[in-house]
């Protein structure tokens, strides 16, 4: 029993030899072939994923839309606003200035989005440029700013960031 593993231990592996070549390839595909996967498998999750939420903001976006096609909604609001934040615009605003508050809430979380996409490098710099100018244009209107300060915190932190750096150059 010794002399035979005496014998295995002399014995080399030659990689000339077709079983053995043969092995180290297939072992070299097997394990490429998962990584592909792994790798294709992420990818997928992180687009269900993004899938999920882009639907989340467009029912944000049909729930603020629906406060400007139907302005009697707009005492939803005012009545948050009133016992929220009792001093704020949104709290005396009369069912007109809600309806165009929350067209601007409504073009505020457009906005968003495409900072958002700038930001992923999903468009390029010259494309930002142009919404950015867009945003400027906004940001000179009064309801504008009110927005931009009633809803801090329930945005995207770097674009509400963006909008504060806008909203302080403008004045």
């Amino acid at each position: 029993m010794w002399s035979h593993l005496g014998a295995l231990e002399n014995t080399r592996l030659d990689i000339t030899d077709p079983v053995a070549l043969s092995s180290i390839i297939s072992t070299a595909v097997l394990t490429l072939t998962l990584v592909v996967f792994i790798l294709s498998f992420r990818s997928q999750d992180k687009a269900i994923r993004e899938a999920a939420y882009q639907k989340a903001l467009d029912d944000y976006t049909d729930t603020i839309r629906m406060l400007v096609d139907k302005p009697e909604l707009s005492r939803i609001p005012v009545e948050i606003a009133r016992t929220t934040a009792p001093r704020s615009g949104t709290a005396s605003a009369s069912p007109e200035e809600m309806v165009i508050r929350n067209y601007f809430l409504l073009l505020y979380g457009l906005m968003e989005r495409i900072h958002l996409l700038f930001r992923k490098n999903w468009i390029d710099k010259e494309t930002w440029s142009q919404w950015s100018a867009f945003l400027e244009i906004l940001a000179k209107h009064p309801m504008f700013g009110e927005v931009h300060r009633s809803s801090e915190g329930m945005f995207d932190k770097p674009f509400q960031d963006y909008v504060s750096d806008v909203l302080n150059r403008k004045n």
